[in-house]
């Protein structure tokens, strides 16, 4: 057992679970806000450092970092050259959600544009077509303009191309704060402590120990974990600890919580989930993906299948979804988009316009990021339903229990956002006529 076990704490991705998820944590306003993962604040600070005249401090030294290093990405991907731009703020104009693209930086004496599309999860075929659609889309609103696109992921440079794409990750995007960071450059008041807390934020978000690196991680050491979760569950905690030899004690934290997420079985968790919901009337459906720890349920029951074909003539257009993985349970809301939402002044884009301009929570906005996502979703609302420090210290029935518990509340709580966005999107297909005919 100890051979397995010292295998297991040498393993590179063990180290880097240690280093990103078990040091201490300090006080981050992120945190306090619960705005750490949503992809929103993510993009607002990106095209933040992009400006040059904004209050950053580093003047153009981001911008012209970043336009280098999407030129090194266009090389790679075959894509043709970036036309040389003046980096003066009196020449850049940086937009946010302009045509629902993330970051939209212009040229103006070049009429050039780079259009920047945000994923904070890993690279994937859909996100490419997305930011395509996105530079058509720019490229016919902007004729006398030549358009670049760019995808932001956590996935490493050069693990995902596409032709005339450049693909950037998430963690170069870190290293060149960091190095900023690093040379005393964020001088401005206020400045040097927000990137501090940001840099940590991304850290956690973003890393190498990320969901792909934890599933390898755990079906590299599938045996010698079984055996820590027996022992777990006959001495509890410091019976594993007691297991890790003396010159190994710095790992005996990590090891610990390793152990207990891999208690959770999310894949279980959605099946007790999805069971639920059908007892309740609604229709589920199932998707993963093969090489993380996610594994997604959307559901839907008649009355909003009415909502849905009353809006927008198609019953299948509105979801509520639910993101379950090793490090916690999220809940979200969609409009599945297919082809048809994608069209310029369908039923679906109308909505989507709407949403956008009448927002269904002025006070909370962060947690409506309004996103396209892969595939044809877009996510209009997201929101943890039960986080990782929850989810630690409890065992997989334990935490199927609180789940189904939080979800009923959810659902049946007017206080909720699930009754807000029902009560919204069900003014919306009012209609008066309609209503007093069948009365």
């Amino acid at each position: 057992m100890e051979d397995d076990l010292r295998k297991l704490i040498d393993d590179r991705l063990f180290r880097n679970y240690h280093r990103e998820f078990l040091r201490p944590r300090e006080f981050n306003t992120f945190d306090v806000l619960r705005y750490a993962d949503y992809e929103i604040r993510h993009s607002n600070v990106v095209a933040w450092l992009l400006r040059p005249a904004d209050t950053h401090g580093l003047g153009r030294r981001f911008l012209e970092w970043f336009v280098d290093h999407v030129k090194e990405r266009l090389s790679a991907a075959g894509g043709g050259p970036l036309p040389a731009t003046e980096l003066t703020a009196a020449n850049v104009v940086v937009r946010r959600e302009l045509h629902y693209v993330d970051v939209t930086i212009f040229f103006k004496k070049e009429k050039y544009v780079i259009a920047i599309e945000n994923k904070p999860g890993p690279a994937l075929p859909a996100h490419f077509d997305q930011i395509r659609r996105y530079v058509k889309e720019l490229r016919d609103e902007y004729e006398d303009h030549t358009v670049g696109g760019v995808l932001l992921t956590t996935s490493p440079d050069g693990s995902a191309e596409s032709p005339g794409i450049a693909h950037v990750s998430w963690m170069s995007v870190h290293e060149a704060i960091g190095s900023f960071h690093e040379n005393g450059d964020f001088h401005a008041g206020g400045v040097e402590a927000f990137v501090s807390q940001y840099l940590n934020l991304v850290d956690r978000w973003f890393g190498p120990a990320g969901s792909e690196g934890f599933k390898t991680l755990l079906g590299a050491h599938r045996s010698i974990l079984t055996k820590l979760r027996e022992t777990l569950g006959k001495e509890g905690d410091d019976g594993v600890r007691d297991v890790v030899p003396q010159d190994l004690a710095d790992y005996r934290e990590a090891l610990l919580q390793l152990v207990k997420e891999s208690r959770q079985n999310p894949k279980r968790l959605r099946r007790a989930v999805a069971d639920y919901l059908k007892g309740q009337g609604c229709t589920t459906s199932f998707s993963h993906n093969p090489k993380l720890t996610h594994y997604w349920l959307t559901w839907t029951d008649q009355n909003l299948a009415d909502t849905s074909q009353s809006l927008v003539g198609n019953e299948d257009s509105l979801h509520w979804g639910m993101t379950f993985t090793y490090h916690g349970v999220r809940v979200s809301f969609y409009l599945y988009e297919g082809q048809e939402g994608r069209e310029e002044h369908s039923p679906l884009d109308r909505l989507k316009k709407f949403m956008h301009a009448t927002p269904i929570n002025r006070l909370d906005p962060g947690k409506y990021p309004m996103k396209g996502d892969a595939f044809g979703w877009y996510r209009i609302y997201r929101q943890e339903l039960l986080s990782n420090a929850e989810l630690v210290d409890m065992a997989a029935s334990e935490s199927q229990d609180e789940v189904l518990r939080r979800l009923k509340d959810f659902m049946g709580s007017d206080e909720s956002e699930y009754r807000r966005i029902d009560d919204y999107l069900k003014c919306l297909a009012f209609r008066p006529h309609d209503s007093a005919s069948k009365g």
